[in-house]
């Protein structure tokens, strides 16, 4: 048991440091780390450039929208609250306690994960901190007992997002099923020749009664 968390410490170490090099340089890098502390506590970091928080914050709200490095934090956890989310087992929404934004060339945003349920077997998680970024890619590394091993990666072509479930075993990519907006489109215009048919068949009954 020792040994093996050892091995975790080593893992995470190893992680991050892989983050300050990589994501520290490259707005359009950042990875996402869902870990445990050692006196329990389920934590999340965010690791990017500082640029790509810049850039994004720039976008939403517009250059000048901030005087200083207090203004741009509260902006910074404002966008996070509107932009990322975690649910588990379709279910169970996620909350974030004491959300923290540190600047550096290398930006981290960290807060305690609160709500977590003892049994997972689906994850939804939703990264649109830097949806904005052409190009961008955010890694998530899960770095808990129950969740996938995994690295999967969010970005442009599935929606900045991930959905994962436990299936004899194997943690398998969800397939949410969507309505067809063709079908959307179709049985729209199928209710309304439906009323104009039953408008009309009204009015000539109408008239034809008062004849």
């Amino acid at each position: 048991m020792h040994c093996k968390k050892n091995l975790i410490k080593l893992c995470v170490f190893g992680i991050l440091l892989f983050s300050n090099l990589v994501c520290a340089h490259n707005p359009d890098l950042s990875n996402i780390i869902i870990s445990k502390t050692e006196t329990g506590q389920i934590v999340i970091q965010i690791n990017s450039s500082l640029t790509a928080f810049q850039q994004e914050v720039n976008y939403i709200n517009g250059q000048g929208a901030y005087k200083s490095p207090e203004e741009f934090q509260d902006l910074v956890l404002n966008h996070f609250k509107n932009s990322f989310s975690i649910i588990i087992n379709k279910k169970d929404t996620l909350q974030f306690k004491n959300p923290k934004v540190f600047l550096g060339h290398e930006t981290k945003l960290v807060a305690e994960i609160i709500g977590l349920p003892e049994t997972v077997n689906a994850i939804h998680l939703q990264n649109k901190l830097f949806k904005d970024i052409y190009n961008n890619q955010s890694v998530a590394i899960f770095l808990l007992d129950e969740f996938p091993k995994d690295k999967y990666t969010l970005d442009r072509d599935n929606n900045q997002e991930i959905n994962i479930e436990l299936v004899n075993g194997k943690w398998q990519k969800r397939i949410v099923k969507e309505t067809n907006p063709n079908l959307k489109y179709g049985l729209y215009l199928t209710s309304i020749l439906l009323a104009a048919v039953l408008l009309y068949f009204v009015k000539k009954k109408r008239k034809s009664t008062t004849l």
